[in-house]
């Protein structure tokens, strides 16, 4: 599987140190050279800049070869749905509202931050309410309804596993 990734899912899963499942959830992860540069920024935690200058094997940069300025204001997310095309993506992860909207009117698939911790916790790579709660730290923002809901789906599904 090849998944493209915005800065934002892989600067907040570093944080969490759990980065890792992407490679379990999807194998490789392509990211473009404008979100490189976001992730390697002086601005940007040291924990994060600090992984990325070890970049895992998993993990590949390229830069599109056509990147239309007029898609999202963002240069990461530009280049990150420039790439989704190009290489065919299964996934494109991104969190900003304005590219995820920009994207589906592409109709590239999409999964955000939440959807591949959501993942993880079904495949059984994370305990997801302790990493939900421990996500309040990296100043990440997420609707208080949209964690009740993911955790009570989280809590439907261990249930069910358990009767099973």
């Amino acid at each position: 599987m090849l998944v493209v990734s915005d800065a934002t899912p892989i600067n907040v899963l570093v944080r969490l140190r759990v980065v890792d499942i992407l490679r379990e959830l999807y194998g490789q992860v392509v990211i473009p050279t404008a979100v490189e540069a976001e992730l390697s920024h002086p601005n940007t935690p040291v924990e994060v800049r600090n992984w990325l200058s070890s970049m895992p094997t998993w993990l590949a940069v390229k830069k599109p070869l056509q990147v239309d300025p007029a898609i999202v204001s963002g240069a990461g997310e530009r280049e990150a749905i420039a790439l989704a095309l190009e290489l065919h993506a299964d996934f494109l992860l991104v969190d900003d509202k304005e590219a995820r909207v920009a994207a589906r009117r592409l109709q590239i698939p999409i999964t955000g931050t939440i959807g591949v911790l959501e993942l993880a916790a079904v495949k059984s790579l994370i305990n997801l309410p302790s990493v939900l709660s421990e996500l309040a730290r990296t100043g990440f923002f997420i609707d208080p309804e949209v964690v009740r809901s993911v955790l009570e789906r989280n809590a439907d599904r261990r249930r069910k596993n358990t009767c099973d």
